[in-house]
């Protein structure tokens, strides 16, 4: 079974739980999906307080996250809820992947990419993230779809569509993850296709900007000022080998005080000042990563 996030590490506090917003950003499960979990499926009942907002217990935290495990065996959300008080060895049962759902939802948008009906196709991505995490989606759906389509010379033209709909879409949300006035966040900044930035933002799911181009050395140097005034941190999201002037200018961030980290492509070979963290593994895994680097925000 793949590594799922654990939210175990985030506690309930023993009166009055966790709101919906918490949960989300402690497990990178977006509020919608929650509410499609507890209101069509049945599968979450949180408290409720008196005005009416959800409270998560430290028992609903636990079973959101063997939701999470089942769902990463492959299982179709609608099958969980049966499945949720049987053993835990259950889990590592074998899940025939050819008819979950994601097997599913990419024989159906590769008929739609065929017919270049690029609705129907974001209609079916608008499906998967009422039920699944952006995680999920981008690991099961569209990773395996870009892969698939990339190997294949005369599926360019598709892998063309497939991305433009994937832009659209996670450009829209992460507007939204923009930070309030004067409230900390990471700056995403993308080094060759902007694509991946946008997906790990999606993962992140909190307050942070996320660039549509690497910028100059001239460039950078006012957004750097607004958010060493903030306090934050910076992100180089690399989908391929930096340029020699764009290794120069990974360093400015931390030596201005702020937190800087790379991450992408292999970045075991990078030579960059010693400041900068280089982080590896899935896109989940950061968060852990980045709340760690994040605590020296308000430790400096």
């Amino acid at each position: 079974m793949s590594e799922s996030v654990s939210v175990s590490s985030l506690r309930a506090p023993q009166t009055g739980g966790l709101s919906i917003q918490q949960v989300s950003m402690s497990c990178g499960i977006p509020a919608v999906t929650l509410r499609a979990w507890e209101r069509r499926y049945g599968l979450l009942s949180p408290d409720r307080t008196e005005k009416g907002h959800r409270r998560y217990s430290e028992a609903d935290m636990a079973r959101i996250e063997q939701i999470q495990q089942w769902l990463e065996r492959g299982v179709p959300i609608s099958q969980v809820t049966g499945l949720l008080d049987q053993p835990d060895t259950a889990i590592s049962a074998p899940c025939d992947q050819d008819a979950g759902p994601w097997h599913e939802a990419a024989t159906e948008a590769m008929a739609a990419l065929e017919s270049l009906n690029t609705r129907r196709l974001e209609q079916l991505l608008n499906g998967l993230l009422n039920d699944y995490s952006h995680a999920l989606v981008l690991e099961q759906f569209c990773d395996p779809m870009r892969a698939r389509l990339a190997g294949t010379p005369s599926l360019g033209g598709l892998l063309a569509m497939l991305d433009s709909v994937l832009m659209a879409k996670w450009s829209s949300r992460a507007l939204s993850l923009a930070p309030r006035r004067r409230q900390p966040g990471w700056l995403l900044i993308p080094v060759g296709n902007s694509l991946p930035a946008l997906e790990l933002a999606m993962v992140l799911n909190r307050p942070l900007w996320c660039l549509g181009a690497t910028l100059s050395a001239g460039e950078s140097r006012g957004i750097l000022d607004g958010l060493a005034e903030r306090g934050g941190g910076v992100l180089w999201v690399l989908d391929r080998w930096p340029t020699a002037a764009e290794r120069q200018q990974m360093g400015v961030a931390s030596a201005r005080g702020l937190a800087e980290a790379c991450w992408g492509m292999d970045v075991s070979q990078l030579p960059l000042p010693a400041e900068v963290s280089l982080l590896t593994g899935r896109r989940q895994a950061l968060l852990s990563e980045l709340d760690r680097l994040q605590h020296t925000w308000s430790t400096t």
